[in-house]
C-alpha cells in the first residue's frame, strides 16, 4: 500500500512533469512562430508563466528546449514508422512503408518536422560530442535517433534475408542513404509547396514516384 511519503513524492513528480510539459509547449509556440534565432530564454519564460529561474532548473539551455522538442519529434515519427511497417510484409514493402511513414509524419506535423529537419543544422556539435561528455537530454535524443535507425536497420536486413532487397551493398550504407535521400526531398516538399500548386504537381505522385525508383534499384540483382 502507497505510504504518505510516496504520495508526497509522486505529486511532487507530477507537478515536475507538468511544470516540464508547460514550458516545452512554450519554447514550440515561439520556435515555430519566431525562428530558433529569434526565441529568448526570457521569452519562453514570459509564455510559460514560469520565472527564468524556473525555467533553468529544467533546461540548461536553449539549445537543450530545442532538443527536448526534437526528442519529441522522434516519438512521433518512431510510433508512425512502428505502425506502418507492421502493416507489410517484410522486405522492401515494410522499406517503402517507412518512406511512407516519414512522409506522413511531414504531413501531419509539419512543426515538429521543421524542427526535426533544422536541429543537425542548428545543433549539429550534438552528434560530434562522446557519450560521456552528453547531458540527459542530449542522451534522450540521441537515444531517440538511435531507436530509429535500429527500426529502418532491422527492415533492410529482413529484406536482404528473405532476398526482396539486394545483398550486394551494406545494410548501413543502404540505410544512411536512404535517410539522407528522403530527408532532402522531404525538405524540398515542405519548401516548394507554392511551386508545387504552381505547376500542378501533387506531393503524394511525387513521393510514390521516388519510392518506385528507390523499390526498383533496391530489387536483388541477377547474378
Amino acid at each position: 500500500m502507497e505510504n504518505f511519503d510516496d504520495k508526497k513524492i509522486s505529486r511532487k513528480q507530477r507537478e515536475a512533469d507538468l511544470r516540464r510539459q508547460i514550458i516545452i509547449e512554450a519554447a514550440e509556440k515561439l520556435f515555430l512562430s519566431k525562428g530558433y534565432e529569434d526565441t529568448t530564454m526570457d521569452q519562453i519564460a514570459n509564455e510559460s508563466e514560469f520565472s527564468k529561474g524556473t525555467l533553468y532548473n529544467y533546461f540548461k539551455s536553449k539549445d537543450d528546449l530545442y532538443l527536448a522538442i526534437g526528442t519529441k519529434s522522434y516519438e512521433i515519427l518512431i510510433d508512425y514508422t512502428k505502425i506502418f511497417i507492421e502493416k507489410q510484409d517484410p522486405g522492401l514493402e515494410q522499406l517503402k512503408a517507412v518512406g511512407y511513414a516519414y512522409y506522413e509524419f511531414t504531413k501531419n506535423h509539419p512543426g515538429y518536422s521543421r524542427i526535426f529537419h533544422d536541429i543537425n543544422v542548428k545543433l549539429p556539435h550534438v552528434a560530434q560530442k562522446s557519450q560521456d561528455k552528453l547531458t540527459a537530454i542530449e542522451k534522450d535524443y540521441i537515444n531517440r535517433n538511435e531507436v530509429y535507425g535500429e527500426q529502418f536497420k532491422d527492415v533492410i536486413i529482413n529484406g536482404i534475408k528473405n532476398k526482396t532487397i539486394r545483398s550486394d551493398k551494406d545494410p548501413f550504407l543502404i540505410g544512411f542513404t536512404l535517410f539522407m535521400m528522403t530527408s532532402g526531398i522531404m525538405k524540398e516538399l515542405e519548401q516548394h509547396q507554392n511551386t508545387l500548386e504552381t505547376m500542378k504537381f501533387d506531393g503524394d505522385d511525387i513521393i510514390d514516384f521516388v519510392f518506385e525508383m528507390i523499390a526498383a534499384g533496391l530489387k536483388p540483382r541477377e547474378k
